[in-house]
């Protein structure tokens, strides 16, 4: 495994999330959908009471949508951290992983 600090380099960077969070059916519901919407998120789990809810982006993103998310009750929430990868194919990282990755398949 190698770790490259591309903090310094044109990079995109991502936090992914999953959440549960209590919505039972109707106006409560509908306000979870709405705002999941809006983050650009996505359901992928409904319950009779709670929907799982997947949402990637930069963390202030997700921190903002946790946060909306608080006063209907979290039940479960799981995150990834950060993760980056180096923008464009000339990169010497890049070349030196894709190296890598080729070596330990």
């Amino acid at each position: 495994m190698k770790v490259i600090d591309v903090s310094a380099k044109d990079h995109v960077e991502r936090d992914l999330m999953l959440l549960c969070v209590n919505a039972a059916p109707g106006r409560k519901r509908s306000e979870v959908c709405e705002l999941v919407e809006i983050f650009r998120g996505k359901i992928v789990d409904v319950g009779p009471d709670e929907v799982m809810i997947e949402l990637s982006g930069r963390e202030t993103k997700i921190e903002a949508f946790i946060e909306r998310m608080r006063p209907y009750g979290i039940s479960e929430l799981v995150r990834t951290g950060r993760i980056a990868m180096v923008r464009g194919k000339g990169s010497d990282d890049v070349s030196a992983l894709s190296e890598l990755a080729a070596k330990s398949s």
